[in-house]
């Protein structure tokens, strides 16, 4: 129902948004040829008969084909998917490496300075839009005064395509034997990585947070306290415990959301994953690659969402009750 939903608003909302005809065929043309390719795209049929032939081959895995350079969308979004999951995997890497240990220290020292840290992050990251932070990491730190990183895409050198394995560049790279192409596309990531790593995950943090805060005050803890038993058992048998069904709920909340929300730094660092390749399709009115893009990132996120319903149910004995 929720997928079935997502395809409805965003048939909808595509279809109120502008016509691929001029896209594809350029301003400056005769009634007749406008005319005679709306024929050939369906675009002259009922609304309903154009979202029945769309559901109908959406449930034959088809997603259609731009409009404007007749490519299958499966295909582009097979060949972009990697990018966008690699540089979110990293991305959620960042997050989780400072989110979930100054959270954990925000819970137990309220008032001591690494949680006072994690706050002051945080509140940036709450506060700055994703895109205007890379474009400031990208002029301190690629163009101007510290040029370490490239500014653009996913590596500077070609690599070949028959060697790819996940389609990740860093993985792959190293299961052909060659570190300092792993190294390469390891310093192309690390700027969009760090900009949706920090301005996604402030939420992760304060969750963070407020569910070891209640872990801590629970009576199960107490009373564990009581027994003289050791610290870090109780940390990490309890408090961990109890408080990580929370936070792998916003993890996946946050991964599924980038997957398909990543489009203003990839956009910013030229990245070329399905969310680059949705602005594209957008500025040119092309319905099927923003449609493929949106049913593809919702499936994404609903199979995430039911992968933690599964690892909740495993490790929280009260949800199987």
């Amino acid at each position: 129902m929720v997928l079935f939903s997502v395809v409805v608003l965003a048939f909808a909302v595509t279809r109120s948004t502008g016509t691929p005809l001029y896209a594809a065929v350029g301003i400056q043309t005769s009634e007749e040829i406008l005319e005679a390719r709306a024929e050939m795209m369906g675009l002259n049929d009922p609304i309903h008969v154009q979202f029945t032939t769309y559901v109908t081959a959406l449930l034959r895995g088809d997603l259609g084909s731009s409009r404007f350079t007749f490519v299958p969308v499966t295909d582009e979004i097979a060949r972009r998917l990697p990018a966008t999951a690699e540089l979110v995997f990293f991305s959620m890497v960042v997050a989780s490496l400072w989110t979930i240990p100054l959270g954990v220290r925000a819970a137990v020292r309220p008032n001591g300075p690494l949680g006072k840290l994690g706050e002051g992050i945080s509140q940036f990251g709450v506060s700055v839009p994703a895109f205007w932070l890379g474009l400031l990491l990208l002029t301190v730190l690629s163009y101007q005064v510290f040029p370490i990183f490239p500014s653009r895409g996913r590596l500077t050198s070609e690599i070949d395509s028959s060697t790819m394995v996940t389609g990740f560049y860093t993985l792959d790279a190293l299961l052909i034997g060659n570190p300092g192409l792993a190294w390469e596309a390891l310093k192309h990531l690390i700027l969009p990585a760090v900009t949706l790593g920090i301005t996604s995950s402030p939420p992760m943090f304060r969750v963070t947070r407020a569910a070891v805060s209640a872990a801590l005050a629970s009576p199960f803890v107490e009373a564990a306290y009581s027994y003289g038993l050791p610290r870090r058992k109780i940390m990490i048998r309890d408090v961990f415990r109890n408080a990580s069904p929370p936070i792998l709920n916003l993890m996946a909340m946050t991964f599924g959301y980038l997957i398909g929300g990543a489009v203003l730094v990839e956009r910013v660092f030229s990245w070329p994953g399905i969310g680059f390749y949705a602005v594209w399709a957008s500025e040119r009115s092309d319905y099927d690659p923003v449609l493929g893009v949106v049913i593809v990132a919702a499936t994404i996120y609903v199979l995430l969402y039911f992968i933690v319903d599964l690892l909740q149910y495993a490790m929280d004995p009260r949800v199987r009750d």
